[in-house]
This record gives C-alpha cells, sequence and structure tokens, in this order.
C-alpha cells in the first residue's frame, strides 16, 4: 500500500532533499507545503498518513501545526515526524508535549528517514485495524443482544414445558448452551477492548481468604462439587485491588483448574507475600502444559485446539494477564507436562494493605 507522506517546511531545499529521498523508493507518495496554513489547508483533502513538520515556520510553528492536527479526529492516526537543525532535549519535549511521534534531525540520514516512515506507517495502520476492530465488536454486540436474548428466552421456555420428547429437550439444551456461549464471548471480547484502552480502576479494600471462600460455592462448571479445593491464606490478609476485574481473572483460572483436573481431583490455592509481591497461585492436577506453549496461551488470537489448557481459555487468559497487568502485576503459568499447571497472580506489595 502506499505510504501518503506531507512534507511541512518553509525551506524549499529541505523540501526536495525529502522529495529525492521518497521519489527512489517505491509504495511513497508525497506532498509539500511551505507553511503551517498551508498544511491545514490541504490535510483533509490530501489525508496523509504521515507528516514531516518543520518547527521553526514563519506564522504557525511547527508545534502549534501539531496541536491542531491532533485537534482533528479524522487524522488522530496520522504520524508527525517534528524537524529541527538542533538536536535539544527541550525541543523534543516540547514536540511530544504538543503531539508529536517522532523526532528527527537535519541533515537526514536517508535510510533513517524511510525506516522510521515505514514504522510509523505501520503503526497507523495497525491502530486504526484495533478500532476498526473493537467498532465492529461493538456494533455486533449490540445487534446481537435483542435475538441473543430472544434465543435464550425460547430456549428456557421450551425447558420448562413439561411433558416434552427427550429430543426436543436435547435441543432446547443445545441451543441454550450455544446462545450462552456466544453472549459470553461477545461479553469478553468487549472487556478485552476496553482493557486494552487504559481502563481505570476502581479499587477497594477486602479479605482474600473471604473472598475467596466466597467464590467456591459459585462455581458454575458441571460436576464442581466433585472436586475439592484446597486454600493456604492468612485470615487476616487484606487486598486492595479492582474486585470485580480481579474477580473476572480469578474465577476464569479457578474453572480452567476445575476443567483440566480429573473428577474428583483436587485444585490448590495459595495466597504468600515477600517483601515486595503478593502471589496468589492457582494449581491443578490436570495434563499439564507443553513448555513450547507456555508464553503463547496467553495471546487472544491463538485459537489452536490443544490437549489441555486450551479449550475455551485462550481469551479468559488474555484478560486475566491485562488485568494483573492494570494493577501493575503479572499473570504467568508454570508446568511440567504431566504435573499438572500453575497460574501465578503477582501483584506489586503497595497495592496489599494489612
Amino acid at each position: 500500500m502506499t505510504i501518503k507522506v506531507l512534507i511541512v517546511d518553509d525551506e524549499t531545499i529541505n523540501v526536495k532533499l525529502i522529495e529525492e529521498i521518497l521519489q527512489y523508493e517505491d509504495g511513497f507518495q508525497h506532498r509539500s507545503a511551505m507553511d503551517g496554513e498551508a498544511a491545514l489547508a490541504i490535510l483533509d483533502e490530501y489525508n496523509p498518513d504521515i507528516i514531516i513538520l518543520d518547527i521553526m515556520m514563519p506564522g504557525m510553528n511547527g508545534y502549534d501545526v501539531c496541536r491542531e492536527i491532533k485537534k482533528r479526529d479524522r487524522h488522530k492516526f496520522s504520524k508527525i515526524l517534528m524537524v529541527s537543525g538542533k538536536s535539544l532535549v527541550e525541543e523534543r519535549l516540547e514536540g511530544y508535549s504538543a503531539g508529536a511521534d517522532d523526532y528527527i534531525t537535519k541533515p537526514f540520514v536517508d535510510d533513517e528517514l524511510l525506516a522510521k516512515l515505514k514504522v510509523f506507517s505501520d503503526l497507523k495502520k495497525t491502530e486504526e485495524i484495533d478500532e476498526l476492530k473493537t467498532g465492529i465488536l461493538q456494533l455486533f454486540s449490540h445487534e446481537t443482544k435483542t435475538p441473543l436474548n430472544g434465543i435464550l428466552l425460547g430456549s428456557q421456555l421450551i425447558l420448562d414445558t413439561p411433558s416434552l420428547p427427550d429430543k426436543i429437550i436435547e435441543y432446547a439444551k443445545l441451543i441454550k448452551i450455544s446462545g450462552e456461549r456466544i453472549h459470553d464471548l461477545v461479553r469478553k471480547i468487549l472487556l478485552l477492548s476496553s482493557l486494552k484502552n487504559r481502563r481505570s480502576l476502581n479499587v477497594g479494600v477486602q479479605p482474600v481468604r473471604q473472598y475467596i471462600e466466597s467464590v467456591i460455592p459459585k462455581i458454575t462448571y458441571p460436576l464442581a462439587a466433585e472436586y475439592t479445593i484446597e486454600i493456604e491464606c492468612p485470615e487476616d490478609f487484606n487486598l486492595e485491588v479492582d474486585w470485580k476485574l480481579f474477580h473476572e481473572a480469578f474465577y476464569a483460572s479457578i474453572q480452567n483448574a476445575i476443567q483440566f483436573s480429573p473428577i474428583g481431583g483436587t485444585v490448590y490455592i495459595s495466597v504468600k507475600y515477600d517483601d515486595k509481591h503478593v502471589y496468589l497461585r492457582v494449581k491443578d492436577e490436570g495434563p499439564g502444559i507443553d513448555p513450547a506453549l507456555i508464553e503463547r496461551i496467553f495471546d487472544e488470537f491463538y485459537s489452536q485446539n490443544l490437549d489441555s489448557h486450551s479449550k475455551g481459555t485462550a481469551l479468559s487468559l488474555a484478560i486475566g494477564q491485562k488485568i494483573l497487568n492494570l494493577h501493575n502485576g503479572n499473570l504467568v503459568a508454570e508446568s511440567i507436562p504431566g504435573q499438572g499447571a500453575t497460574f501465578v497472580f503477582t501483584l506489586p506489595l503497595s497495592t496489599m494493605v494489612n
């Protein structure tokens, strides 16, 4: 795809120099403007991917032009490289404060300029695609809410109808379960999108052991009552987190541990801390995770149907890791194949209140 570049500089020789660098490289299109007002005048019509913007110009300087561009929602993903003949930290900081994405100094090194243009073009396209995905998912969520409610309600009404043939009941259960899975998938995708956009936290203090003990009776995984859950946690241990988000991550890890443990197995939950961190571990007795897949299972786009710790868990694990990251912590997996898996929630000690 063509990378559209807008060169904004009041010195013709600088414009010509950049144009010469671009004209011998495939995939670039360029236009130029001799001052800030002229650049803003053609901005909407040209819609550049990248703006190479000189700082010192008559009329509007580069900082003012940069701020004006960033005000326009249509160009929020356009990348701005500010240019100066000096390499002063103060200038760089002011440029970043105005909204610039990077800074280059004269004279230009051809290969460096081209490399930066390609990198920032790719970044712009990635951000645009991410926003498009989020918009589509939000639309999908909104548009599917009413028909999903109809599917779930209708299937439940069928199940509540007495004296139905077993085959009808079986199909109604299948419809209901499928509808619930779609509903949960959409909810998780939207939650992941909000977490990626640096969602704010609503923190509160709660005793950890009391919280864990309140969660266990609410586990809905089939045959959950057949499993033993052992808890190792101090009685007076309190934690300050966003409990709604933390619950999303912790509950998913408990269900995951039960899902991959043999019926009648034990899930171990332990909470410990040292002088810097709090560690909450959820360990199962399942088949474990292939070491080569330890990192990949936290990728929301990883969809390979693994033999263990994969079915329906990739999105939940990605969400859990993002939630811990928002708390300045992390979620990792530890496993030896054949000896179960442990998911470790790590939080900085500063989030703990005793």
